[in-house]
C-alpha cells in the first residue's frame, strides 16, 4: 500500500524543490576570475603583457556586483512557493506576495555573500618604474620581489614568471 500525497501538497513539495535549485544556481553563477581562470569571452583576445616587480601585497575580500538577480529570482521563487499556500484564492495571492519579498530577501543575501578573499599587489612596472595596483583572487599571495607579467587583457592580472633571481633594471 502507498500513501499519495494530496494533489495541493505535492505542488507545494515540487515548488519548494524548484525554487530551492533556483536559490542554488544563482549562488554558483559567481564569476571568479584570476591569474590562472579566465571567462569565455577572454578566449582568442590578445593582451599586452609587461614585465614587474610585487613590491607590496595586502589580503582583500571582493565582493560580486550587486546584480539584482538573486533579488529576481528568489522573488519569482518565493512567489510560487507562497501561491501554494492557503485555503481561499485570497490566501494563495497573500501568500504568494509574502512567499515573493522573503524570496527576494533570501535571493539578494545569497548573491551578496558570494565573496572571495584575494589580494591588493603593488607592482612596479619595470619599463616606466611606475607603481600599479592589481586585485585579483588567489589561494596565496605572490611574494614580494617576485618577477611578474602583468596582462592588460579583458582584466587586468598578475602571474608569475620563471625563475627566482631578480629581473635586470631597464636601461635609461
Amino acid at each position: 500500500m502507498t500513501t499519495q500525497l494530496p494533489l495541493r501538497t505535492g505542488r507545494a513539495v515540487a515548488a519548494v524543490a524548484l525554487s530551492a535549485l533556483t536559490v542554488l544556481s544563482l549562488a554558483a553563477c559567481a564569476e571568479t576570475p584570476g591569474q590562472g581562470r579566465y571567462a569565455a569571452y577572454e578566449s582568442g583576445v590578445a593582451a599586452h603583457v609587461e614585465e614587474g616587480e610585487v613590491v607590496a601585497f595586502r589580503p582583500v575580500t571582493i565582493a560580486p556586483d550587486n546584480t539584482g538577480n538573486g533579488a529576481v529570482i528568489g522573488g519569482v521563487g518565493g512567489a510560487v512557493v507562497g501561491s501554494q499556500f492557503g485555503g481561499r484564492r485570497q490566501d494563495h495571492v497573500a501568500s504568494g506576495v509574502v512567499g515573493a519579498v522573503a524570496g527576494a530577501l533570501i535571493g539578494n543575501a545569497i548573491e551578496k555573500s558570494n565573496q572571495t578573499q584575494g589580494y591588493a599587489y603593488t607592482v612596479r612596472v619595470l619599463r616606466t618604474r611606475e607603481l600599479v595596483e592589481i586585485v585579483q583572487p588567489d589561494a596565496s599571495p605572490i611574494p614580494n620581489g617576485a618577477h611578474v607579467a602583468i596582462s592588460y587583457g579583458a582584466r587586468v592580472r598578475i602571474a608569475p614568471l620563471g625563475g627566482s633571481e631578480r629581473p635586470p633594471e631597464p636601461r635609461r
